[in-house]
């Protein structure tokens, strides 16, 4: 008996172990299970500020002592410079002087306006200033505008975009034929310069060309003195740069108090330069560094108030024409006062390397105080209507 069941108990230790040995439990078995990885959360992009915070009141001097307050588009910062640094200052987009907007015209940084004209019910069928739109108006009435302003709004026409142009202000006093190639004197075209405390109002009669240059030019002047109510009768005055254009001689100089060419050491009011040939004069009239003009294209004055030369606009003789001046962002005495009133048009600044929108939406400070420019200004997006 003992022999019969001693068999079938070690075998079926045997069976056991094998079993075990299959089943295993160690560390090295094939059927651990490997630990689940941890998810890689999904990083949450930093939120960029709302757009349509206004920049502001900056402050852009007095009247009798204006300023310009430089402003860097892309970090929405003020850019300390003097006059002599901005002109070769590639940092700033836009400039502010009073109630002047200015864009850098630097070959590195060339920076054009477009305006987009979102408000231009502003005004009537005849584009007269509808007042009460613009007394309504405030930053807050017309910030949905500006968010409205996307990538699409951009005109792909790149001609719409206008730059300042700097131009000499005696400039248009002849008119040149491409298919004659003749050069005739625009007559009906009148300059005025002040110079010397005194206004000398003239025009070109009468244009010979030598060379691809003036041989001689004739004009009619017409003189005020500061004592004088009204210009004087026209009279008149030839000057022969042929002549004139020799040797070491660079410039041909007018003096219009004695109507006569004179020599650099005299008191001049305008010059020629000579053309590099010596075989007459340039197709340029500068004025006195000291001197300015203005144009009367039209012949509508008679006589120069001096107590009021500010409000003629006269220029120095190289003038930069604004981008602004063709489409103002502001309106004046639509109260019947004497304040300026935004029409809070939105403008597109294209830099090189970016498109910004552009919004003013004051001129005064908390106190009311005038040349306090405050704005705002954006990176144009396709958020319309949203902050990002």
């Amino acid at each position: 008996m003992n022999t019969k069941f001693t068999t079938p108990f070690k075998l079926t230790s045997l069976a056991l172990c094998v079993l075990l040995t299959a089943c295993g439990g160690g560390s090295s078995s094939s059927n651990e299970t490997a630990p689940t990885p941890a998810p890689t959360p999904t990083p949450t992009p930093a939120p960029t500020p709302a757009q349509g915070a206004v920049s502001g009141p900056h402050s852009t001097g007095s009247v009798s002592e204006p300023v310009f307050v430089y402003y860097d588009l892309e970090t929405k910062a003020v850019i300390e410079l003097t006059t002599e640094q901005a002109a070769t200052n590639t940092v700033w987009d836009v400039a502010f002087k009073r109630s002047g907007i200015f864009l850098n015209q630097h070959s590195d940084n060339t920076v054009k306006a477009y305006a987009t004209g979102n408000n231009s019910d502003f005004f009537d069928a005849d584009g007269k200033a509808i007042a009460a739109s613009f007394i309504a108006a405030t930053a807050e009435t017309e910030l949905d505008d500006y968010l409205a302003i996307k990538t699409s709004d951009i005109p792909t026409d790149e001609t719409k975009f206008v730059a300042d142009v700097t131009s000499n202000i005696i400039e248009g006093f002849y008119d040149y034929n491409s298919t004659t190639h003749v050069v005739t004197a625009a007559d009906t075209k009148y300059f005025i310069a002040n110079s010397d405390d005194a206004f000398t109002k003239f025009r070109a009669t009468s244009i010979t060309t030598a060379g691809r240059g003036i041989g001689q030019i004739t004009f009619q002047t017409a003189y005020q003195s500061s004592s004088d109510a009204a210009f004087s009768a026209e009279q008149e005055l030839t000057i022969d740069a042929a002549l004139t254009c020799s040797g070491d001689v660079t410039h041909v100089y007018v003096d219009f108090d004695i109507n006569q060419e004179v020599t650099m050491a005299d008191a001049w009011d305008i010059n020629f330069p000579c053309a590099a040939d010596k075989t007459g004069a340039d197709f340029t009239i500068n004025i006195a560094d000291d001197a300015q003009a203005m144009h009367d294209f039209d012949n509508n004055y008679d006589a120069i108030d001096p107590t009021a030369v500010a409000y003629y606009g006269f220029q120095r003789n190289s003038y930069s024409v604004k981008a602004f001046d063709g489409t103002p962002w502001y309106q004046y005495g639509v109260n019947g006062g004497h304040l300026l009133w935004s029409q809070f048009d939105v403008y597109l600044i294209k830099t090189p390397t970016n498109t910004h929108k552009l919004q003013m939406t004051s001129y005064y400070n908390a106190d009311g105080v005038s040349g306090n420019i405050s704005f705002r200004s954006d990176e144009v997006n396709e958020l319309a209507g949203e902050s990002e």
